[in-house]
This record gives C-alpha cells, structure tokens and sequence, in this order.
C-alpha cells in the first residue's frame, strides 16, 4: 500500500509538478510563476476587481466552462506551457503574457489574455463573465489561447503586417502614452464645468495615469459639431461617452458629451471601474499632448487580428476585407424588425483617420458607443474598423436580443387566439350592431409599427371606440394583433354584444 507521501506525489505528478532535479535540469534559469503574473488594477469590463495571484488548486475541475474536447491538457498546465512558450522567445524577464480579471458581480468573472510578441506582435483571448473563481477563468482563457493557436503565435510570430501592429485597446497601460485631455487648470472651487469634474476625479483618483481623452466630429451638411469621451483604465477596461452633433462648436459639444457622461456614470467608472475602492494617484506621467495621442498607422487585417477572441460575431476564416464589416452591421440592423436600430458613423481626423458610431434606438436613450481612434491610412478603414470593432464587442448580438424581444411582444397563444377568435367576433359583432367594419390604422416610426382600431359600439353612428398600441412591432400584422388582443382585454366584445352599454360590475 503506497505511504501518504507516495500518494501525496502521484497526486503532484498527475496536476503537472516537477522533482526538483526535474526542474534544475529543464534548461530554464527561472520558471515564470503562473500565478504571479497580476496587473496592478487592470480589471473591468463595466465594474471588475483588482486581479490577486490565485494559489494553486489541487482539483483539476473548475466551477464553470470547463475547457472543451479540444483543450489539450489540465488548465494549470496549459498555463505553464504559455509562460514556458513566453520564456523561450523572451527569456526570464518578460512581458509576454499579461491576465486581465473582469468582474460585473461576484460570480460573474471573465478573464482577458494579451499576448505580446518581442517583436510588438499582439494577439488577445477573452472568456465569457461566467466564473465564480478568478483562477478558473484564468484556466480557462489559457486553453482558449492554446485552442487558437496561442502557442505557435508565441513562437514564431505573425506576418510581416502584423508585427507592426500597436492596436489602441491592446497596448499595455504601463507603456502607452496618456491621450488627450481638455486643456483647462484643475480648480478647487465648486463652480466648475462638467468637463472639469471629470478631469479633476481622474487627477484625484488615477493621478496622472488616466486622461480624458476628447475627439471631435461634425456634420458638414449643417455645420454643427458633436464629442465624444473615451476613458481608459486598462487595456480591456473604457468606456466611449458620445453625443449627436446638434451643437455649435467643438467646446458646446464637449461640455454636453460630458453631462450626457456624468448621468450615464463616468465618475463611478473612474473610480471604482476596475475595481478600486479608494483613491489611488499614481506619481505624475510624462505631460499629455492635446488632442488625441497618435499611434503607428495599421491595416484593416492588423486590426482585426488584434481583437480578442473568441469574437462575438461569427465571422468564419474570412479575412477582414472579405467581411465588409459596415454592410454586415446593416443587415443585422436591417434584420432586426421593429427594434428602431441606427448606426450613424462619424469620421475622426487627426493627420490619420479614426471613426466613431453611435448605435441607438430611437425613443431608447443615448445608446451604445464605439470609437477606433485615429490610426488608420483612409476613412475607409477607419469605418471598417469601427464596424468590425462594434460586431466583436457584441453589437450584433445585442441588436439580435432585442429584435427576439421584439418578436416575442405577440406570443404564439396570443397569435391564435386574436385570428381564429377576436377578429371573427368582432366583425360578426359589428355587422349585427350597425353594419360598419371595424378599422385598423398604421404607422410606422423607422422600422417598427403601431395601429389604432376605431370600432363603432352602438347602432347610431356617433362617439366611436378607439384603441391604440404604439409603434414598436416588427410588422403591420402583429401590431393589428396588438390592438385586437388590447381591444379584447378591455371588454369590446362585451360591450358590443350589450349594445354599447357596458353591463353591470363592467366600467366604460
């Protein structure tokens, strides 16, 4: 029978650890620590948590998303290999492998890998925020990376292209230049504009290592101009504030972007968005440039290559020009009946090009936005981009959800019973009544529809019954349904059969 020790080291053995002659004769000066590679406060996706090293777990299972058929060992291994791939091509003092832990909630965590080549090559893995524990998504975006070719990336790099890439959501904190921030002293008085208040909570909370960082954007046809905010915390970690360009200047604009940002959140993202709790002023940067930092010039192709996978939309092995990313995105928008969906693209130029969109539905807010900062050859490109950039994040997913919520409004009992009972009723009624049809009328704002029906409940042919369902069904046919179905729930056919007097226990 094998002693507690023998048993002890099989276990060891059979989770991947080494003897120590093992270990002295593996050629390696030091071994990268799997679990010491945290980022000091990089985490968020919306609200995330500082990302602390995880021990080892002896358990090879982990709580959610266990790796797929095609992950090609235990996850604590997987790990191992990747800092033992970085160890090769960058030796003991290296930054290859940067781990991002994101947090909405304490059982929602998500994990971001970026891996950086030597030679400036990028390429970023993402898991879904479904962990409870920040080790299992650590594992599990680990053999994501292996299952899309991490190790081979490591290796031997990418195209010619593709080394030059310096993508603007990929470049780690440490090493980027901050971007521009509105030129105006930091006041302590409490008189001072929404611009203000924004830049003074990221001196107070992030020093010097957060900026705003304003673009700006018109439309010539009018000669109005509009803003946008982007606020940085981390790699995976920002958010875009934008507003419509209804304004008569640039700095009109800037102090209505900021309002529209202050409502939707911005000082609670810059403080706590990835997960910080206290004021933390970093010792100052190096001093910021106006307007927005301009980084190496890419291709569409280095773009997309650059955005982590798995990618939202599935775009097949289609290379990025192949895509045609803005006309995917209108016919996901085109598709989606009913929803109000536009996207309205506005172009950045600052000596190279970059594209905002702003995603909205009309009558919903202020929408979604998403910004490829200037670093594209043409506006082309850049709206390429932006569209590619917006379909990886989920845009296409989330026009999807809620073009099914759309469509679920008439549920398949409320279908059946409007044309195989109520519309028959009602117009058997009516004709018994007076002899006038029931009328439904429609109309539309962008896609989706609404309808009024106009009943006459009484033999004389005065005081009609209206009732009506706004605009936002994704046919003609299901907005009748809607009214039919409203008109049913409040009694017409009852008051029909009584004359137009609604019987006794029944308001009017």
């Amino acid at each position: 029978m094998p002693s507690p020790f023998e048993l002890v080291s099989q276990n060891l053995f059979s989770i991947g650890a080494r003897t120590i002659d093992e270990f002295l004769s593996c050629g390696f000066e030091q071994l990268a620590d799997p679990w010491a590679d945290a980022v000091d406060n990089l985490a968020c996706n919306i609200t995330s948590s500082v990302f602390l090293p995880s021990p080892p777990v002896s358990s090879p299972e982990i709580s959610k998303e266990a790796p797929t058929a095609h992950a090609v060992s235990h996850p604590n291994v997987t790990i191992t290999r990747l800092h033992q791939a970085a160890f090769n091509v960058a030796g003991r003092s290296n930054n290859v492998l940067k781990f991002e832990h994101l947090e909405k909630a304490p059982d929602q965590k998500q994990c971001f890998l970026t891996i950086t080549r030597p030679d400036g090559a990028v390429r970023s893995y993402r898991t879904e925020p479904i962990f409870k524990r920040k080790a299992d998504a650590k594992a599990r975006v680990a053999n994501i990376a292996v299952e899309h070719g991490a190790l081979d990336f490591i290796h031997n790099g990418d195209s010619d292209e593709s080394k030059a890439i310096k993508g603007t959501l990929l470049a780690p904190l440490e090493d980027k230049q901050p971007v521009a921030s509105a030129s105006r002293p930091v006041q302590e008085e409490a008189a001072i504009t929404r611009v203000e208040q924004i830049e003074v909570c990221c001196k107070e909370w992030r020093g010097d290592a957060v900026k705003p960082a304003w673009f700006y954007f018109e439309d010539p046809s009018l000669n109005v101009h509009g803003a946008a905010l982007k606020i940085t915390l981390a790699p995976h970690c920002y958010h875009v504030y934008s507003c419509d360009p209804t304004l008569e200047n640039n700095s009109a604009a800037q102090e209505h972007c900021a309002n529209l940002a202050l409502n939707e959140g911005v000082l609670e993202f810059i403080r706590y968005g990835n997960g910080q709790t206290a004021p933390n002023p970093r010792p100052d940067a190096p001093s910021v440039v106006t307007g927005g930092q301009i980084g190496p010039q890419w291709s569409l192709q280095v773009f997309y290559e650059s955005l982590p996978r798995p990618i939202e939309e599935d775009f097949g092995n289609r290379a990025a020009k192949d895509i045609n990313a803005t006309e995917w995105l209108r016919k996901v928008i085109e598709s989606a009946k009913g929803a109000r969906f536009t996207a309205s693209y506005y172009p950045l130029s600052a000596m190279m090009y970059g594209c905002l969109i702003r995603l909205k539905r009309l009558g919903m807010g202020e929408g979604l936005s998403y910004l490829v900062e200037p670093q594209c050859p043409s506006g082309k490109v850049a709206k390429a981009a932006v569209a590619l950039l917006a379909l990886s994040l989920g845009a296409g997913k989330h026009i999807r959800e809620v073009s099914a919520a759309v469509e679920a409004l008439i549920s398949p009992e409320m279908r059946r019973s409007v044309t195989s009972h109520v519309l028959t009723a009602l117009g058997n009624e009516t004709r018994r009544i007076n002899g006038i049809q029931p009328s439904f009328e429609h109309w539309a704002v962008n896609d989706a529809y609404g309808c009024r029906l106009k009943v006459h409940l009484k033999p004389q042919l005065q005081d009609p019954r209206d009732y009506v369902v706004p605009a936002k069904y994704g046919s003609k046919s299901d907005a009748k349904i809607a009214v039919a179905h409203l008109a049913a729930q409040e009694g017409v056919l009852t008051l029909l059969r009584c004359g137009g007097q609604p019987p006794p226990g029944m308001e009017s």
